[in-house]
């Protein structure tokens, strides 16, 4: 076998769009990168299958996609193998960053040139920030992948210097001690069992189609505080857990991010807007940076990092970007950190992999999606998870945008099937302007305890959808058909729909609803759904008593709506429960 330290090449011998094809002599692995030769540009790419050349014997034929625009390609333009799988650098620095599909910093690419062209890079980290680094390996100590031989603060979070993964059992040689350092420096040398001396730095590549391994995988069960009512009452996700969030455009996906990126309680927040249009993802580099870290009252970015690749982007890119954003998750898993991975759109995100299957005429599926379609989306999925031997977790949130808001599409399918989490966004909720628009009688939870008991969520959903049931009984025969304890039924769904179900994310008090709050509104609304609410008829007809129980509800929805904006004190809360009781007993209470 030839030695793959050399330079290896080949020739383009065919161009369809992303995926192109060349001629080579030389080996050439599976999986690994290559950079092609454009006009003085060297545009990144991935090999994705070998094939035998029918018309030379001594040469092969390799099929690549290509991460950039191949604008200005032609046949004949050399390839170069590079004989290192996809990757992404690892290493303090990664919090604050905004990146493209390969993990080249925008920012910095922007003061080259306003606009971004194929072939420019720059460092994925920065190589001249310096970081205090503080050694907690010795020399003689043996180490291997995945254990920690020092750290440096990176902002608030203690950033652990690991071991590169695809190192074996080795002697720690030497150590600096405590100093200032760059990620290009070295900071140890190990002895592996060969011999072989490698150096550490602080940050290292890592191929990002290989999952970083678990030390003890554990069952996600802790739920996470995300501040949205709906989410935590009724379909709670837990640490390490995977949510699908679907909905139609326009439903208020976008809203719910900024929310969870603000309110969900974890260290880390990591986005990856893979494949939206252009205007979005320009509005999500800027309002990120804007957005306020509630918890610090300093810029969210310092506990964010993200991975924008736009619509108008290569579709190699926007598949790319996926990965990368998942490694750098598990990373942080791995340094015991629980971080939360919003992903919009994995919708676009499969298109992806249908564009590239298409080009390689490869069988389609379901809607011309690839067949295995539902395993790639389950295998993404499975890299979430909760590490009990680092107390770590990666929690992954995927956005699915399924065309006309048809959740019987493959994608959105696929995805129930692959997540222990269905947040689905109405588009009736959505036009009624309800936000969130997560409809409460479509959601799944995997979370068997929440923030309130199993049953406690049962006769909430129960009531809702009597109250459902009755507003389709209301529109079909009217009203009077109606019995009067039906239509208090109906009153009490519509009020824990308008003031439990609903929220103002832009209210700084309604915006957020942690786990003491939402037990004193579990407990009001356990008390009304249980209370056998009886009103006076005082000569009343049946339409007369219809009106006033509807009067006398809408003035508890005004003053709970008014409640949720203003109660912060202890005192404050309690009198949501005083009032419920005050109302069942249909007492005078402040309005």
């Amino acid at each position: 076998m030839n030695d793959i330290n050399k330079k290896r090449t080949g020739n383009l011998i065919s161009i369809q769009d992303s995926l192109v094809k060349a001629r080579f002599f030389d080996d050439v692995i599976m999986g690994e990168t290559a950079e092609i030769a454009v006009d003085g540009k060297f545009l990144q790419a991935e090999v994705l299958q070998i094939l035998p050349d029918p018309k030379n014997a001594d040469a092969g034929i390799v099929e690549m996609q290509v991460f950039e625009d191949l604008t200005g390609a032609k046949i004949g333009d050399e390839v170069v193998f590079k004989g290192t799988p996809l990757s992404v650098l690892l290493g303090p620095g990664l919090l604050t960053s905004v990146w493209d599909g390969l993990q080249n910093p925008l920012y910095k690419l922007s003061e080259e040139d306003a606009y971004l062209k194929p072939g420019m890079n720059a460092p994925a980290l920065d190589e001249e920030a310096l970081w205090d680094f503080t050694p907690s390996a010795k020399v003689g100590d043996t180490v291997t992948g995945g254990d920690v031989i020092g750290s440096v603060p990176e902002g608030k979070v203690d950033h652990k210097i690991l071991v590169p993964f695809s190192f074996g059992p080795c002697k720690v040689e030497s150590i600096i001690e405590k100093s200032s350092v760059n990620i290009t420096q070295q900071v140890a040398v190990v002895v592996d069992e060969l011999g072989n001396k490698r150096e550490l730095k602080l940050a290292f590549r890592q191929p990002v189609k290989s999952p970083i391994p678990f030390r003890e995988r554990s069952i996600p069960k802790h739920p996470i505080s995300t501040g949205t009512r709906v989410i935590d009452l009724l379909a709670p996700v837990g640490y390490g857990g995977t949510v699908g969030n679907p909905g139609p455009f326009g439903a208020g996906k976008t809203v719910l991010q900024h929310s969870l990126c603000k309110y969900a309680v974890a260290d880390i927040i990591i986005m990856a807007a893979c494949g939206e249009r252009a205007g979005e993802a320009v509005e999500v580099f800027k309002e990120f940076a804007e957005l306020e870290d509630p918890t610090t009252g300093e810029s969210l970015m310092k506990r964010m990092c993200i991975f924008g690749n736009t619509s108008s982007m290569p579709v190699a890119a926007r598949e790319a970007s996926v990965f990368i954003a998942l490694t750098v998750g598990e990373y942080y898993r791995y340094q015991g950190k629980k971080v939360v991975l919003l992903a919009d759109s994995t919708s676009r995100w499969a298109q992806a992999l249908r564009e590239r299957s298409g080009r390689q005429g490869d069988i389609p599926g379901p809607e011309a999606f690839p067949m295995d379609i539902p395993d790639q989306i389950k295998g993404m999925y499975q890299r979430a998870g909760e590490d009990l031997g680092t107390k770590g977790s990666l929690t992954f949130i995927g956005t699915v945008s399924p065309a006309g808001g048809n959740f019987q599409e493959p994608v959105t399918q696929a995805t129930m099937d692959s997540t222990g989490g269905f947040w689905g966004l109405s588009q009736d909720r959505a036009d009624a302007k309800k936000y969130p628009a997560i409809d409460p009688l479509v959601y799944t939870t995997s979370v068997y305890d929440g923030f309130v008991t199993w049953k406690d969520r049962q006769k909430m959903l129960s009531t809702l959808n009597e109250a459902n049931d009755i507003d389709q009984t209301i529109s079909t025969i009217g009203l009077k058909k109606v019995p009067v304890s039906n239509y208090v039924q109906f009153q009490k769904g519509l009020t824990i729909d308008f003031c439990v179900m609903q929220q103002d994310a832009f209210d700084k008090v309604d915006a957020c609803t942690r786990p003491e709050r939402l037990e004193v509104i579990n407990r009001a609304v356990q008390n009304l759904i249980d209370s056998d609410i009886s009103f006076e008829a005082d000569g009343m007809d049946d339409e007369q008593l219809k009106e006033t129980i509807k009067h006398k509800f809408d003035e508890l929805r005004q003053w709970w709506k008014d409640w949720n904006y203003s109660a912060t004190t202890e005192e404050q809360l309690a009198q949501l429960p005083n009032a419920i009781d005050k109302f069942i007993l249909q007492e005078e209470y402040a309005v």
